[in-house]
């Protein structure tokens, strides 16, 4: 009987172990699976060929601003300009075209004013993607 005990416990353990590991996804944010070429930390994703797994919805081509850990951000400086499988967590209202909607009323950015006295930069319409992997998948990027 205590046999028993002592396995069902060990059991338990490693199951609630297992579920530690990988952290829950916010309900703000979806989890994303993309191929891409990076250029410093930025991403650009390539569309998906029909053999390759992808995760999340299908984000076309897009280019995401890479974050994480100081080891991950070393593992993409060490595949600069080569084509990569990156695994993250994207704000699912950078995904949206459309803007962010709060109740029944969506919020977008507009057309430029002029006279605004600030030009934008093209860094502030590029999603943040916080990475968990990034995996060689070419020694270098194809041409498109």
């Amino acid at each position: 009987m205590t046999l028993m005990v002592a396995l069902l416990t060990l059991a338990l353990t490693r199951v609630q172990s297992e579920r530690q590991e990988k952290p829950r996804v916010p309900d703000d944010s979806v989890e994303l699976t993309v191929v891409g070429c990076l250029k410093g930390r930025a991403l650009t994703t390539v569309p998906p060929r029909e053999a390759e797994v992808q995760r999340g919805p299908a984000v076309g081509k897009r280019t995401f601003r890479l974050n994480g850990k100081k080891d991950l951000m070393d593992e993409v400086k060490k595949n600069d300009r080569r084509l990569v499988e990156v695994v993250g967590l994207v704000k699912r209202s950078a995904l949206d075209d459309r803007g962010v909607k709060i109740g029944g009323v969506a919020i977008s950015g507009g057309s430029p004013v002029a006279g605004g006295g600030h030009l934008p930069t093209g860094a502030e319409n590029v999603p943040v993607m916080d990475i968990s992997s990034v995996r060689q998948r070419a020694a270098s990027c194809f041409a498109e």
